[in-house]
């Protein structure tokens, strides 16, 4: 046969928690401030009358804040050892870590200065990916580095924009017109043809 209980167990509604509160006891409150009145909160007590609260919506908006404020938070360290150690793998999970590294020359892929790297929790250390570079702020490129870049040197393209519109005989060219017919003219006048003989 089952175990007759030892302890009965007690159920409370009020609308504030008691400063008293009895052993083995469930204590429902319902907030009484205004726009809380489809609210409740449940509290547990043990042997000793000591409260364990449940979860509450006031507790679950904190959490969500938390995580999302942790997500979007830029830390800076010194070095990548800094930022090695900065998350301790299985202490912050369910977000990404945003860290600035002042001094990042420690990974192969950075030449010089700072990069800024997310981290994935799920994974660990070697999860961190570089998303930006301090260097790459102040890019410098040389012609030959351009990827399907022109094959002239500078000097001809810029030589060849400098003269686009330059003629030897652009003083000649400009004379060049029509009039009301729309008959060829030179420097205002219908053009005229030499003779090639002058004998008589």
């Amino acid at each position: 046969m089952p175990t007759a209980p030892t302890q009965a167990l007690k159920i409370f509604r009020e609308t504030t928690l008691p400063g008293s509160l009895d052993a083995y006891s469930i204590y429902m409150i319902a907030p009484s401030a205004s726009g809380m009145e489809d609210y409740v909160e449940m509290y547990v007590t043990d042997s000793s009358g000591n409260p364990r609260r449940i979860v509450n919506r006031s507790d679950i908006d904190t959490m969500i804040g938390d995580a999302i404020g942790a997500a979007n938070e830029l830390s800076i360290v010194a070095d990548i050892t800094a930022r090695d150690v900065f998350v301790v793998p299985g202490t912050t999970t369910g977000y990404a870590k945003y860290v600035y590294v002042v001094d990042a020359t420690a990974d192969a892929t950075v030449i010089s200065g700072g990069a800024t790297y997310l981290y994935n929790p799920a994974v660990g250390i070697a999860a961190w990916i570089k998303i930006s570079e301090a260097e790459s702020l102040d890019v410098v490129l040389n012609w030959g580095d351009i990827v399907d870049g022109p094959t002239s040197s500078v000097i001809d393209i810029d030589d060849a924009v400098s003269i686009r519109h330059s003629h030897t005989n652009k003083t000649q060219l400009d004379k060049i017109d029509e009039d009301a017919n729309g008959l060829l003219t030179y420097d205002g006048v219908l053009p005229l043809t030499g003779w090639q003989s002058t004998s008589w």
